[in-house]
């Protein structure tokens, strides 16, 4: 009785060494690099997206005292949201000489903290051409120097008291009365100007001035009137929006909080850049420490260590494929071929080239031309040449051993 045989399923042959250095030399295909980078760029995408989002999306808010987007008590952006409701453009001016254009082309120029301002930049104000409406003035300070002979005092009036405009400034009459007053401006020195609402003899909590251009000069020396906090009491409200709304344009400059203009705080750089620049920063920081190549622990190894050949070939093939150095990969083959079927057919091994060709044709019956050529020809052009020069060099190296 013979015992049962049993079959097991033909495994696939290995590749040939042929077939190996062709897929070893050519490199990964389109899709087989899109795999690589795919989790890269969705990484890129899921940052971007919610960033720039955010970005366009945010309301921007500050705490700066007086500001336009300042929605706290001393802010103004209750005001500002009034004169955008009536039609009139409201923005911030990073530097004096934005404002002096603006007002070149006729808008408002608001005036925070004039007193931080220097008399040539007050006077270049006032020969601009627009209106110039001055927001708080300290009493005893030069914040009117270079804009009107008036001059700011101090002199108050209680906030439970109820100021009239006594003067006809169609203005002031509109707003009808204020709220006391923490400031005043006198009107000394100056016969053009116009005061409304007095806290005093020569002290007004409101007042008008011609500017050499020709353009009006409104003060209010107590800020109160246009803040957020003090926006609904009285006629504070008609009285900024009268004030302010002259113009289809009002541009608020902040003299204590002037920029040098710059690539960064310019008008036409959008906001969303400086953001976007960091983001990206923050990105390529990320990819550099997870894509980077890192080096572990030390790990102690008993010496020798062996290495297989076959590791370091493959080794070898990859660092000559990722710097795509065919000329040096084309000699590296050539000369290990040479070798071989030097010592083969017995040449010395400072057999000349001429030696080894005639040598080699004669025992795979080849050209010697094409010898020539696969041997000492020039180096391929491209990955698929230089794996054809591979399989070629391998078939006549396999011809000279079968003879």
């Amino acid at each position: 009785m013979s015992a049962p045989t049993t079959t097991s399923p033909q495994s696939a042959p290995p590749p040939s060494p042929g077939e190996a250095s062709a897929a070893q030399a050519t490199g990964p295909r389109w899709s087989q690099r899109w795999r690589r980078w795919r989790p890269g760029v969705i990484a890129v995408t899921l940052m971007l997206v919610p960033a720039l989002l955010t970005v366009w999306a945010r309301t921007t808010t500050s705490t700066i005292p007086l500001a336009i987007d300042n929605p706290k008590d001393w802010g103004t952006m209750a005001v500002a949201e009034l004169l955008r409701h009536e039609g009139v453009s409201v923005s911030k001016a990073s530097s004096l000489s934005e404002a002096v254009d603006a007002s070149r082309q006729g808008a408002t120029i608001a005036v925070v903290n004039a007193d931080q301002l220097s008399d040539q930049d007050r006077r270049a104000l006032a020969q601009a051409g627009g209106d110039v409406v001055v927001i708080g003035a300290k009493g005893g300070g030069n914040a009117l120097a270079g804009l009107t002979d008036m001059t700011a005092k101090g002199t108050a009036a209680s906030t439970s008291s109820t100021l009239a405009p006594q003067c006809d400034d169609a203005d002031a009459q509109a707003a009808r009365s204020l709220a006391g007053t923490r400031a005043s401006v006198s009107l000394q020195g100056d016969d053009d100007a116009v005061g409304c609402f007095p806290v005093g003899k020569d002290r007004y909590a409101y007042a008008t001035d011609s500017l050499p251009s020709g353009a009006t000069l409104r003060v209010l020396p107590d800020p109160a009137p246009v803040a957020n906090a003090h926006l609904a009491q009285k006629g504070h409200a008609a009285m900024g929006v009268r004030a302010l709304g002259h113009h289809s344009r009002v541009m608020w400059l902040d003299g204590q909080r002037m920029k040098t203009p710059s690539l960064w705080n310019s008008p036409s750089t959008p906001p969303w850049l400086p953001v976007l620049i960091l983001q990206l920063i923050v990105i390529a920081g990320v990819l550099a420490i997870v894509q980077g190549r890192r080096f572990g622990g030390i790990v102690s190894e008993d010496l020798p260590v062996v290495v297989r050949s076959t590791e370091t070939t493959v080794a070898r093939g990859r660092l000559y494929r990722q710097g795509s150095d065919r000329p040096r990969a084309a000699q590296a083959l050539r000369s290990g071929t040479a070798l071989r079927l030097g010592a083969a057919l017995g040449l010395p091994p400072g057999a000349s080239r001429r030696d080894v060709i005639a040598a080699v044709a004669m025992a795979s019956g080849a050209a010697p031309a094409t010898v020539d050529s696969l041997l000492y020809g020039p180096p391929p052009s491209s990955d698929d040449a230089l794996a054809t020069l591979a399989v070629q060099l391998d078939q006549l190296e396999s011809e000279v051993h079968s003879v």
